[in-house]
């Protein structure tokens, strides 16, 4: 029996993000005001560049959202930035995992001494009550992701000993 299930979760914006947005704006508004004020066009094509790379590359990093597939025993996250861009960027293998439980459950006490890779793919969802799941894989990294306990379910019905809800 084959289970498939989709979940997707926008990542919170934060204070860095604003703040790295703002900057650019202030600095895109401060050379199209100079190249009207001295008429250099050399000042304006710096304001036009400096807004695409905006556009293009800054403003997708800061607009993220996240999107986690179940399908043939495997966990593939994709991050979409602005709406626009998809990348897949991780694909975990649940043979390989060794262990998916909420971030604050008592079972990751053995694995705190271990030197393992943290990978956010968290929301950042600020809400006491929300807690991310901590999928420990290849005892090597501890991935942070986002899922709904209906998603969850579904990869405890195919790995039954490494999934806890606790």
């Amino acid at each position: 029996m084959e289970s498939y299930m989709e979940y997707m979760v926008k990542k919170e914006t934060t204070g860095k993000d604003k703040a790295v947005r703002a900057l650019c704006y202030i600095v895109i508004a401060l050379l199209a005001i100079a190249a009207f004020l001295t008429l250099q066009p050399i000042l304006f094509v710096a304001a036009l560049i400096f807004g695409m790379l905006y556009r293009y590359f800054i403003y997708p990093m800061t607009d993220l959202e996240y999107e986690y597939m179940y399908c043939d025993k495997q966990i593939t996250v994709s991050k979409i930035m602005a709406k626009e861009k998809r990348k897949d960027v991780a694909t975990y293998d649940l043979d390989k995992m060794e262990l998916l439980v909420p971030a604050n459950s008592y079972r990751l006490a053995d694995y705190k001494n271990r030197d393992l890779t943290v990978v956010d793919y968290w929301s950042l969802d600020p809400s006491e009550d929300h807690v991310p799941f901590a999928l420990i894989y290849e005892g090597k990294s501890k991935i942070l992701l986002d899922l709904p306990a209906d998603f969850v379910k579904i990869v405890q019905n195919n790995a039954p000993r490494k999934v806890f809800f606790d």
